[in-house]
Formats: structure tokens, C-alpha cells, sequence
């Protein structure tokens, strides 16, 4: 059996560089400075995350959880917009119901 890998302890001073490190990174560059982190501190994510927790920082929401405000005239304007679209699409249907209707007559028409 391999010998267990010994168990590193940071100091709280360590712990506060490397998530400094993170943040430094990911203001600079948008994202994946724990990913960076990781490799170069030889840190496990989960052992980062749970660091980032104690420190009571809140971290960024990523682009799927961060909640969109948009400008409701500009909703306004697209519901207009797909309002219309709607009411184009009714009418081709409409009209392409007609059309099914009148060839269904005249398949009747040519067996009979």
C-alpha cells in the first residue's frame, strides 16, 4: 500500500495570499483565477471554496446564476415586436388552413 501524502497546513497569512491571488487574477482577467490557484499552490478547490466561505467574502455569480436587470421600455418594444410576429404568423396559418380546406374539396371532387 503507498504511504499516505502528509497534510499540508496553511497559515491564516498563506490562506489570505492565496485568495488574494484568486482575486487579483480574476479582476484582471474575468474568471479562473482558483482554477490558476490550484495548480500553482498545489490547493484543492474544495479546500479554496471552503477558505472563500470562512473569510466571509461573497464571491461573483457566475454568468448562468447572475440575475439580468433589463430596461423595461425596451421590453415593452420587443413585446411589441413579437406581438406582431404573432399576429403575422395567425394569419399565414389562417390562410394556409383555407388552402387545406379547399384541396381536401377538391381531392373529395376528383374521387367521387
Amino acid at each position: 500500500m503507498p504511504a499516505k501524502k502528509a497534510i499540508k497546513r496553511y497559515t491564516e497569512e498563506q490562506k489570505n495570499e492565496i485568495l488574494a491571488f484568486i482575486e487579483k487574477h480574476n479582476s484582471e482577467k474575468g474568471r479562473g483565477g482558483q482554477t490558476v490557484a490550484i495548480k500553482k499552490f498545489g490547493v484543492t478547490a474544495a479546500t479554496l471554496s471552503a477558505w472563500g466561505k470562512k473569510s466571509g467574502k461573497k464571491t461573483k455569480k457566475t454568468a448562468k446564476t447572475a440575475k439580468k436587470t433589463r430596461n423595461p421600455s425596451k421590453l415593452w418594444e420587443r413585446l411589441g415586436a413579437v406581438k406582431t410576429e404573432i399576429a403575422k404568423a395567425e394569419k399565414l396559418l389562417a390562410k394556409l388552413n383555407r388552402e387545406a380546406k379547399e384541396l381536401r374539396k377538391e381531392i373529395r371532387a376528383a374521387i367521387d
